[in-house]
């Protein structure tokens, strides 16, 4: 069984037996899903490629960025998924020492009245993916360590936020009105695809883990209701780009 994965023993495939430290370290790694800002962000010098180093899967390589104005950051368009996600996370921690994760993006909405117009940072993930497994041992939640930091920095700024647990699957089309129900009783107030993943990644390997998400499609409603989902406007984009520099910014 998948709750039975987990095992305190030697790899047999190493992230240093396919990836190659870069000349250069850096602290923090701001990683999003958002490809659809690349070309504003470039365009406003926020980020720059930097050289020969391209960083992903079988199904493409891609260029890593220096965050302009901070030399300790770097950031990352990461495809959707959790095994995908921390796959390319081991590669990026390990060829650039990273220390801090900051993730960005989009989720869905499992309580309206408490994520309307906010911010969101979960203290809790469910783990309901596959990749967690084989690395912390089973168990319905994973704690996020960092969650007071995040609003410490959000709250000094003015950032509007609301804390939550979230609950991470693998099978969005799954998402059945039984276990929206089960996981809102839990306390889960958004849904993403990452987050628990990432969170048992970061405990394993002893880097520093930094979530938020905003709200894109609902869940809490009578039917399905796509809102924002896919059609944010850049200038958004670009913004909660600019909040998860300043989260970054603080930790560097």
């Amino acid at each position: 069984m998948i709750t039975s994965s987990y095992r305190d023993s030697n790899e047999i495939l190493k992230v240093s037996d396919v990836a190659t430290k870069y000349p250069k370290s850096f602290k923090t790694i701001i990683i999003t899903f958002q490809a659809k800002v690349k070309t504003k962000l470039i365009e406003m010098n926020l980020i720059n490629e930097l050289p020969n180093i391209e960083i992903g899967s079988s199904s493409g390589k891609f260029p890593v960025y220096e965050v302009v104005g901070f030399e300790d950051i770097i950031f990352y368009f990461s495809p959707i998924g959790a095994p995908i996600t921390v796959g390319i996370l081991e590669e990026i921690v390990y060829t650039f020492d990273i220390k801090n994760v900051v993730l960005y993006g989009a989720c869905g909405v499992l309580d309206k009245a408490i994520t309307s117009g906010k911010i969101v940072i979960p203290t809790k993930a469910y783990r309901d993916e596959g990749t967690s497994y084989h690395y912390m041992p089973a168990s319905d939640f994973v704690d996020i360590y960092e969650h007071d930091k995040i609003s410490n920095i959000f709250a000094a700024a003015g950032i509007s936020y609301v804390k939550g647990y979230t609950w991470t699957t693998d099978a969005f089309y799954r998402e059945t009105m039984e276990i929206f129900l089960e996981r809102k009783k839990q306390g889960c107030i958004v849904v993403e695809m990452e987050i628990s993943a990432v969170a048992a990644f970061a405990k394993l390997r002893g880097v520093n883990f930094y979530p938020f998400v905003y709200a894109a499609d609902n869940l809490d409603s009578s039917n399905w209701d796509k809102r924002i989902l896919g059609s944010l406007d850049i200038d958004s984009r670009v913004n909660y780009f600019l909040v998860a520099r300043l989260l970054a910014s603080k930790l560097s």
